[in-house]
């Protein structure tokens, strides 16, 4: 008889635009990393080839290390390439008569929605999205539910009938169902979802009293058309995953990683794709929140530099920060998401001269991982921040992926010379600064936006610096915004897959019911208990047994006649509403300034929020004794590295995988890694601790 082996491993994948990072943590705590070019036909062949990447580190086959495995989680971007590319699914709205045009219209705030301050003087390029949702497949039901939860007008099947066949003769390959007032009575959109089910079983459909049961019209209409607009996309590529682990010999539990900072069974994320949308970055702050709690770091600014985006997310007193209103594509949702910004910033963005104005641009747009960069030799003509990297010396073409990608300096060096150098009539090391110092300043402007712009001081932050390309830029971006520190992980391109395979199944259960203070604290009981019941019943759907959960609760509080909420976390009433009031109260003087509080208005609590939690394998990381700080074991060399245009430095070069903890670096100073280099400028100085991450201080003296 063959033997079993007890399963001992969890692999977690994030699937981005560029790479696929895969992270295997074993029951020891240890971590084991793989990397492969992402593969955007099939995003399911890199995911696997990352984790054969990581087997092979670790000495078994693909199909042996998934045999081996008790979970696999996953954090994908198909769900944001569909809704940015609008490669969705045409989708079918079906609304309350009379409101067919509340999604197209919007709100007066969309044309600026998620815009910078630079963006939104451009006032003559203005203008909303494309509606996700055509006029021609938007369809009004007679039917009405009034402000109470009272039904006014019956559902009138007649015109759900018409309706719905209009929309499918129209091309409508999924449909979303918001009627008005469901969050405070569904009864008419299930009766849809029984209606559609029965006549229509393989079309896939959205309920807004399930999805996005809040306040709100717009916002909850739009968030259920986008979910029916990328369910289909997602949901394929889910299925598929599934298919190919299963073919591998995995037949445990499969997870998705969603917005909001937990993971989901697959089966069930199908069906709820608009979680998704900031599936891969939400993974890298929950990582950062698990790693600051070893290391005693209350404040954190996370920051993930790729091949084609740059997150940034916070962590305040131990928490992170989730979207008030999260927007993506100008577009306001009402999904829970960890909140995190993205602008075109990553190793694959690329530099060109503005024809008009002869002025170098760097991004948004990116070379991706196909063709990429010119370096990479795919056949890629446009120069990007990796080329410059490579020019200026930060990079070695030789130990690219841990030498298992040669770079093409001669590549880099041409494109950059002709695209850049020539038309502005500078050098090709002079052309690559440029391009270096303009993508780091789009960095740091974006930290400073969710930072200095929110009321934080960065100066009482440390930045954690991860993803392939966040540990070459932080000594730049770091060192602009003064933070007292920048850590860069011991697995820091693979981080966000990291903190994907380490995070709970989470279940969000919301819903609106407008209450005044004094507030009802039955009331208050009443729908927290209900909520309660929902999140245990998604998490029961997810194997989790009920010793293994528990359960936050937030609500969401605002003086009456302002517009924004903060959500506040729900202390113990004992009878009295007074300790939610003063929590929320501390919490508005501390967003807005001590004062800015108008007490006289009254609260009013609009939206209630349970989060059940169900505890999966946390790793624990080991750490290791400190040794000297010398770190001459580790030297590799010398190289010349540009850090000025007026020449290179004679710049250290050392190994990552032969620093001991304790060492000490001092710039100018490059540290490489198998799948990312850490850039230490002159003035600056890096530390190793007894996990093995790297600390960079800054020239000013701040310190972690």
């Amino acid at each position: 008889m063959a033997e079993t082996r007890e399963p001992e491993f969890v692999v977690a994948v994030d699937s981005g635009g560029t790479f696929s990072d895969c992270t295997v943590i074993g029951r020891d705590g240890r971590v084991t990393t793989g990397k492969a070019p992402s593969t955007p036909f099939d995003y399911s062949e890199g995911v696997l080839a990352s984790v054969a990447a990581a087997g092979a580190k670790l000495g078994v086959s693909e199909v042996e290390l998934l045999e081996r495995s008790l979970l696999f989680a996953h954090g994908t971007t198909v769900a944001t390439n569909a809704l940015l590319t609008r490669t969705g699914s045409p989708t079918g709205f079906l609304t309350t008569r009379g409101h067919e045009d509340a999604i197209v219209i919007g709100r007066t705030f969309q044309k600026v929605a998620g815009l910078t301050e630079a963006e939104i003087t451009q006032v003559s390029l203005l203008g909303k999205p494309t509606p996700i949702v055509p006029r021609e497949l938007i369809a009004g039901v007679d039917e009405r539910i009034d402000v109470t939860g009272a039904v006014v007008v019956p559902l009138n099947y007649a015109s759900l009938e018409t309706a719905v066949s209009t929309l499918l003769r129209r091309g409508a390959e999924s449909l979303a169902v918001s009627f008005l007032w469901s969050f405070l009575n569904p009864t008419h959109e299930q009766a849809v979802k029984a209606f559609i089910e029965e006549r229509h079983p393989d079309i896939p459909l959205s309920l807004s009293s399930e999805l996005a049961p809040v306040i709100k019209e717009y916002e909850r209409g739009i968030t259920v058309a986008i979910n029916g607009y990328l369910i289909g996309r997602t949901g394929s590529y889910l299925e598929r995953l599934l298919e190919r682990l299963r073919s591998s010999g995995y037949a445990r539990r499969a997870v998705v990683m969603q917005s909001s900072g937990g993971v989901t069974s697959i089966e069930r994320a199908r069906y709820r794709a608009v979680n998704l949308l900031t599936s891969g970055p939400a993974g890298g702050v929950i990582a950062a929140k698990a790693l600051a709690d070893l290391l005693g770091h209350e404040h954190v600014i996370t920051t993930d530099v790729g091949g084609t985006s740059f997150d940034v997310g916070l962590i305040v007193g131990g928490e992170p920060q989730f979207a008030e209103s999260p927007i993506l594509d100008q577009y306001q949702l009402v999904a829970p998401m960890i909140d995190v910004a993205t602008i075109g910033a990553g190793g694959g963005s690329v530099a060109w001269v503005e024809p008009e104005t002869g002025i170098l641009r760097v991004g948004p747009q990116s070379a991706g991982a196909d063709p990429g960069p010119a370096c990479y030799g795919r056949g890629g003509i446009e120069p990007t921040v990796t080329d410059a990297d490579l020019v200026v010396g930060r990079l070695n073409p030789g130990y690219f992926l841990g030498g298992r990608q040669a770079l093409d300096l001669d590549a880099a060096h041409r494109v950059i010379e002709e695209r850049i150098a020539g038309p502005l009539g500078v050098s090709v090391p002079q052309a690559a600064l440029d391009i270096l110092r303009i993508a780091d300043s789009h960095m740091t402007d974006l930290v400073r936006r969710v930072s200095i712009e929110r009321g934080f001081d960065p100066r009482r932050f440390v930045i954690y610096a991860f993803g392939g390309a966040g540990p070459t830029h932080v000594g730049s971006y770091g060192a602009g915004m003064r933070a007292r520190a920048a850590v860069v992980p011991a697995f820091a391109s693979e981080f966000s897959a990291f903190g994907i395979g380490s995070s709970d199944i989470l279940a969000v259960a919301e819903a609106s019911e407008p209450l005044d203070a004094p507030l009802d604290v039955d009331r208050l009981k009443a729908i927290f208990a209900d909520l309660e019941n929902r999140a245990t019943s998604e998490l029961s759907a997810n194997g989790v047994d009920e010793e293994r959960m528990t359960f936050r609760r937030f609500v969401r509080l605002r003086y009456r006649g302002q517009v924004h909420e903060l959500r506040t976390p729900m202390p113990s009433l004992n009878g009295s509403d007074a300790p939610l009031l003063d929590a929320f109260e501390r919490l508005y003087e501390a967003k807005y300034g001590r004062g800015a509080a108008y007490k006289q208005a009254g609260i009013q609590a609009l939206t209630y929020i349970v989060h059940g939690h169900g505890a999966l394998f946390h790793p624990v990381l080991e750490a290791e004794p400190l040794g000297d700080d010398g770190a001459d074991g580790a030297l590799a060399g010398q190289r010349a590295v540009f850090f000025e245009p007026d020449g290179p430095f004679e710049t250290n070069v050392y190994r990552f995988e032969l620093l001991q903890p304790g060492n000490r670096i001092f710039g100018p100073a490059v540290i490489e890694a198998p799948t990312t280099t850490i850039v230490v400028h002159p003035g600056q100085q890096a530390s190793v601790d007894v996990y093995r991450n790297v600390t960079l201080t800054f020239a000013d003296g701040g310190g972690a």
